[in-house]
């Protein structure tokens, strides 16, 4: 897609003419690699300065003319469009603004720095509102627009500077648990990994974990639809109770004389249900809001994976077999001796801690 296209949204939105569509396409765009982003904040920014009216024709010409210059200097044919269609609308809504005029040279100036160096002028830079954890710490972030978010352990959220005023888009690396407010005039669109999960207003869980290789987005109440970037005409409407796991499996492949290729990776989707563990009426999906690793009929594979991430070690399985049997259960204040010794009262095994790794074997084993 051209710069051209992002040129065109950008003033149709700060114009106030854009559709629903074309924001989302607009969100969709600006998470290319490049600097359009921090130009939309920056606008957000600019547009948000007090408004001061042109008195004269002679005055408005001025403000025409200087728009005009610049752009001959910068030889930017595009910019020159869009800067030019702004103007002239607001001429014909409510007359032209003096203060306008100087934002779109301010913009005229960063557009100029990024075309020709590739990066933003570091004076105008303006980054996304970001939050990090790390060291075992969860954290509650309060949004702009009245939405709430808990995000776990060794996750980042990034939000839009302008959140709530014409876009809300929510970046996640990790894993959080949403309860976001209702506006169906501003959509919110969660981007997560490879998947992107549009919200108007509902409560649900998403884990994209960078080392994993899957999404998992858990609906509690409302509705969202769930969809790949790389297939955006395949969506998914979860309703409460159902989650998605979207992930790409490699397929081993083969040319005609059986060289090995290079693995082709399939995009794959999984429907299930959320299910409440009878022993405690827990959520395994959402139990870590309330400091519990909680596991309902699930491989000790996938267990041991949550177990890693939950204490901070290493798990490897000497006898594959073992990898299949299931568990159901919670885990709250154990240790990871404590929390092995339990399973294993379920199904014999060994075990061996080696600082903060652990070897689980098969009973009798040594």
């Amino acid at each position: 897609m051209s710069d051209s296209r992002i040129w065109e949204l950008l003033a149709r939105k700060y114009n106030n003419e854009i559709s629903e569509e074309e924001l989302s396409e607009l969100a969709r765009l600006l998470q290319q690699p490049g600097e359009a982003l921090h130009l939309n904040e920056l606008l957000a920014d600019l547009q948000a300065l007090p408004l001061q009216s042109i008195a004269s024709e002679a005055e408005e010409a001025k403000s025409l003319d200087a728009l005009q210059l610049l752009v001959k200097v910068d030889n930017t044919a595009v910019l020159f469009k869009s800067t030019m269609e702004l103007s002239k609308r607001a001429k014909r809504r409510k007359g032209l603004y003096a203060a306008g005029a100087t934002a779109f040279l301010v913009m005229m100036v960063f557009a100029r720095f990024a075309l020709n160096t590739g990066k933003p002028p570091t004076s105008l830079s303006v980054p996304l509102n970001e939050v990090v954890t790390s060291g075992g710490s969860k954290s509650t972030i309060h949004l702009p627009d009245g939405s709430s978010v808990i995000l776990n352990t060794g996750s980042k959220l990034s939000y839009n500077k302008d959140f709530g005023v014409g876009t809300r888009e929510i970046y996640l690396s990790g894993e959080a648990f949403f309860d976001i407010a209702k506006n169906e005039k501003v959509p919110l669109t969660v981007h997560a990994g490879d998947v992107d999960i549009s919200v108007k207003g509902t409560v649900f869980n998403v884990k994209a974990y960078q080392e994993d290789s899957m999404v998992e987005a858990s609906l509690i109440r409302g509705a969202i639809e769930v969809f790949s970037k790389s297939d955006r005409e395949r969506r998914i409407l979860l309703r409460p109770n159902e989650k998605i796991i979207i992930g790409k499996i490699a397929h081993v492949r083969s040319s005609e004389k059986n060289i090995p290729l290079p693995p082709e990776k399939e995009e794959v989707f999984v429907l299930g249900k959320i299910k409440t563990n009878p022993s405690d009426s827990s959520i395994s999906e959402i139990a870590w809001i309330q400091n519990k690793l909680a596991f309902y009929k699930e491989p000790f594979s996938s267990l041991a994976q949550k177990m890693e991430s939950w204490y901070n070690v290493s798990i490897q399985f000497n006898d594959e077999r073992l990898e299949k049997f299931t568990f159901t259960g919670s885990f709250e204040k154990e240790d990871i001796i404590e929390a092995l010794d339990a399973l294993r009262q379920i199904t014999p095994f060994e075990y061996r801690l080696e600082n903060r790794n652990v070897i689980i074997g098969k009973a009798g084993r040594h």
